[in-house]
């Protein structure tokens, strides 16, 4: 980003002075690029200047602490920011539960969505599609299906990705049965099939070394493209 660093001595040299939202953009930038050095850098020079950094810096940092594999530094910023008075939010939630999913630390994941019920903030699909993919990621695939009912039962809307998670859990395992059973439901509700639903079916079908039923989906899955 050394165009940005440019800008940035560009607006001191005019006099012009960077706000929480510039910052927010910067350290925004540097999370996504895993740059955790210079995120962290940038919310120090806005302390030093008596900017006061917001929910949506805080997330940003997180997510790098997530990306870094630094979970306990994540969650050691989370409750500093507890005791500065904010109030975290969906996005912050979700953020904190994908990085400890991603290290499959699926305890402290579900403990903080807890701490999202008591606190009442309420969870989305992406909350609980995180979820569904760190159970996966761990094999607990049942206790993944699990969730997409609970889903439904707090009125959220599983999506084609709540149902893909399930049907690539499935698949891993060979448990094609069920991973079918789930495309069914899918389709059920009023959602088409994606490449990713076929690479899917098609990984069990080879696991199962079905490869006559998995060449089968695999033309259909072409023909539906070129008609599409």
């Amino acid at each position: 980003m050394t165009e940005v660093d440019r800008l940035m001595k560009e607006l001191e040299q005019k006099n012009m002075v960077p706000d929480n939202i510039t910052y927010n953009i910067l350290i925004n930038g540097y999370s996504k690029e895993g740059n955790a050095r210079k995120a962290f850098e940038l919310h120090e020079e806005m302390l030093s200047k008596g900017i006061t950094p917001t929910v949506g810096t805080y997330t940003s940092l997180i997510y790098v602490l997530g990306k870094r594999k630094r979970m306990n530094e994540a969650d050691e910023l989370f409750e500093q920011i507890k005791s500065k008075g904010l109030s975290p939010d969906m996005i912050m939630f979700n953020t904190l539960i994908d990085g400890h999913c991603i290290n499959k630390n699926m305890e402290r994941a579900f403990m903080l969505l807890k701490e999202m019920d008591e606190k009442k903030v309420a969870p989305d699909e992406v909350t609980y599609n995180t979820l569904m993919q760190g159970l996966c990621r761990v094999g607990k695939v049942e206790d993944a299906r699990g969730l997409l009912n609970e889903m439904k039962e707090r009125g959220i809307k599983p999506d084609h990705i709540s149902y893909n998670t399930l049907i690539s859990g499935y698949s891993r395992k060979g448990d094609i049965k069920d991973a079918f059973s789930v495309r069914d439901e899918m389709v059920n509700k009023g959602f088409n099939p994606t490449l990713l639903t076929y690479n899917a079916l098609i990984q069990g079908l080879c696991k199962n070394k079905d490869g006559n039923h998995a060449e089968e989906l695999l033309k259909r899955n072409v023909k539906q493209r070129h008609h599409s």
